[in-house]
């Protein structure tokens, strides 16, 4: 009897220490980590841990793996008042080297608590930049001259991860697909085409992950922008004679004077007769753009 009873009082006195211990705050709250760390990009190289410490101690803050291994100790015994800590981590181990991607936690030591505390937060380490592929860049010709005929380019794209792409022309950085997608289009015309001008124009596509993380540019594709344009442009013919030039537009029809005459024209070959000795500009125009040819007339 004497043996069951105290059996009886050892488990109630061990309830009652558990159940205080579930009453006892711990001794640290307000726990904030970044979610994501990667060194060699913009936004993310750096994740920030901090958490609100009830009682001044001396802390011993590491950063460990998935099997409990420390990576990096990014404090060790330090004074710490009561009140916020913060630390930051830049995805390195102790040597200074990258660590492999994966899952990381940081874990607080408290001295005078006696206490090792696992934050719960996970810390993403991404440090792979991802790869894209320019697919394709149809129409290689077109014009953003605002009459909805070949207004722009779309560039079709696939990447081996979800990221956001970012075009590139002639080496500037001109648009960015918001979304992260792992295959989309990208679509360059409008004003933002209009304001680099007539003309052949290199486009690249880089891809930026969630992690931000920069991938290496693209093979460049050659695309030309092309309101209205007349070849050759220098000829030389007879007085009287027939002459012609091909001009190539997107527009329906398009005006063309030489000399004192003008007047409008629909096809593509645009053909004239020369009239008296002399030099001539020849000038054809659409939805406001202008080329020129010079026509010089021998009797």
């Amino acid at each position: 009897m004497v043996l069951v009873l105290a059996l009886l009082g050892c488990t109630a006195a061990a309830f009652a220490v558990t159940e205080g211990l579930k009453l006892e705050k711990s001794p640290i709250a307000a726990t904030e980590v970044s979610k994501v760390v990667a060194p060699d990009s913009a936004t993310n190289s750096l994740a920030a841990i901090s958490f609100v410490l009830r009682k001044p101690d001396r802390l011993t803050v590491q950063i460990v793996n998935g099997s409990g291994d420390v990576i990096r100790t990014l404090a060790r015994g330090k004074r710490a008042p009561r009140g916020t800590q913060s630390f930051t981590w830049n995805g390195r181990d102790n040597q200074g080297h990258v660590v492999a991607d994966g899952g990381y936690r940081p874990r607080v030591h408290l001295a005078r608590e006696h206490r090792t505390i696992g934050l719960p937060n996970v810390i993403r380490m991404d440090a792979t930049p991802p790869l894209i592929k320019l697919v394709s860049a149809k129409p290689r010709v077109f014009s953003p001259d605002g009459d909805f005929r070949n207004e722009f380019v779309r560039i079709r794209y696939l990447t081996n991860e979800k990221a956001q792409a970012i075009l590139y022309v002639d080496g500037d950085r001109k648009t960015t697909v918001k979304r992260l997608l792992r295959s989309g289009k990208l679509d360059w015309g409008g004003k933002a085409a209009r304001k680099v001008g007539p003309g052949p124009h290199r486009v690249r596509l880089r891809a930026i992950d969630g992690a931000g993380n920069l991938s290496e540019p693209t093979r460049a594709v050659t695309v030309f922008i092309r309101y209205i344009q007349v070849a050759p442009r220098v000829l030389h013919v007879k007085t009287g004679k027939r002459f012609s030039v091909r001009v190539r537009t997107d527009a329906k029809r398009y005006s063309w004077h030489l000399g004192a005459r003008g007047n409008v024209a629909r096809r593509h070959r645009l053909t004239l007769r020369a009239g008296q000795p002399g030099t001539y500009r020849l000038l054809v125009a659409a939805n406001g753009h202008v080329s020129r040819a010079l026509v010089v007339v021998s009797p």
